[in-house]
């Protein structure tokens, strides 16, 4: 996972998380105007309002924006949690795993809403994924709602069955069945097919780190319940002939954590900014202020 060579503490750690956190504020607030001119933002709109002229609401054309920011605004929330954890009196070093196992869920998803695209109908396959993201998300909710809260699943149902109808005016090629959970990986619009949670990951890792098949079964390895993970975090202790666990913090892997945090927002922050066309100067900056072993080459 690392060395302890050059290893930082756990409050070294959360510092350079926050200074992350902050350089993302920076930068992301020269965005507020929106896409620059000659921006693959912008090129994307014009393309969807030249594919859908006065048919599309404004709520589609801006859809994968708006998604992929609220994303992003999870990662930081995610990030933070990290950086908390590392304030901790003790670090708890298996608590860390899910919040980075997380962060990446969430840039899969952006990665694929802004996955970069060679022709010109970008912008309309991009609308398609984004309205499949939202259609997914209601439908998952339906679901999950029948299960406790009959009136809220019913309330789901109406939003999802209007959101549909307004896509079925957009696009010919809709294909949505609805019977069970698992058929929303086959669900398509536009001839874009539903990217499942794994399939995003592998393509924001793979889009940003020469291994990322490891990073992938690293994360879900020590995230998930395993008994060989938990002893490799644990040392055994025997008092009284009973054996007592505990999870002392173990440099190289609270640095190797860390460093995948980072990573997940770094790296996406750096394609939502190219995407509407601005600089990532904060962003640099704070890289090239972070330990050198940890940006120098395009893995982690």
């Amino acid at each position: 996972m690392s060395t302890d060579d050059g290893d930082l503490s756990p409050a070294e750690l959360a510092f350079v998380c926050e200074a992350l956190i902050a350089a993302w504020h920076h930068d992301a607030a020269a965005s507020a105007g929106g896409a620059t001119p000659g921006s693959q933002a912008a090129l994307d709109l014009a393309a969807v309002r030249k594919l859908f002229p006065d048919r599309t609401p404004a709520s589609f054309e801006h859809a994968h924006e708006q998604m992929s920011g609220q994303m992003i605004d999870a990662i930081v929330l995610l990030l933070q949690s990290v950086s908390t954890q590392l304030r901790a009196r003790q670090v708890i070093t298996v608590s860390l795993w899910p919040l980075v196992r997380a962060e990446f869920e969430h840039a899969g998803r952006v990665a694929w809403l802004l996955e970069p695209f060679s022709d010109e109908d970008a912008g309309g396959r991009r609308m398609a994924r984004a309205l499949l993201e939202q259609l997914s998300a209601a439908q998952r909710q339906r679901f999950t709602n029948g299960k406790w809260n009959p009136a809220r699943a019913k309330q789901f149902k109406t939003n999802r069955d209007e959101l549909l109808d307004k896509i079925r005016i957009l696009f010919d090629d809709v294909y949505t069945p609805m019977d069970r959970p698992e058929q929303i990986d086959k669900w398509r619009i536009g001839g874009e097919v539903m990217a499942p949670l794994g399939k995003a990951i592998e393509l924001f890792l793979k889009r940003n780190f020469s291994n990322g098949d490891a990073i992938y079964h690293i994360l879900s390895d020590y995230s998930h319940p395993s008994v060989i993970s938990l002893a490799l975090h644990s040392s055994a202790s025997d008092e009284d002939g009973v054996t007592i666990w505990s999870y002392p913090p173990i440099p190289r892997v609270i640095n190797f954590q860390a460093r995948l945090a980072c990573a997940a927002l770094h790296n996406i922050a750096l394609a939502i900014l190219q995407y509407f066309g601005y600089p990532s100067i904060a962003i640099d900056r704070w890289a090239s202020e972070a330990p050198p072993h940890w940006f120098g080459l395009k893995s982690v």
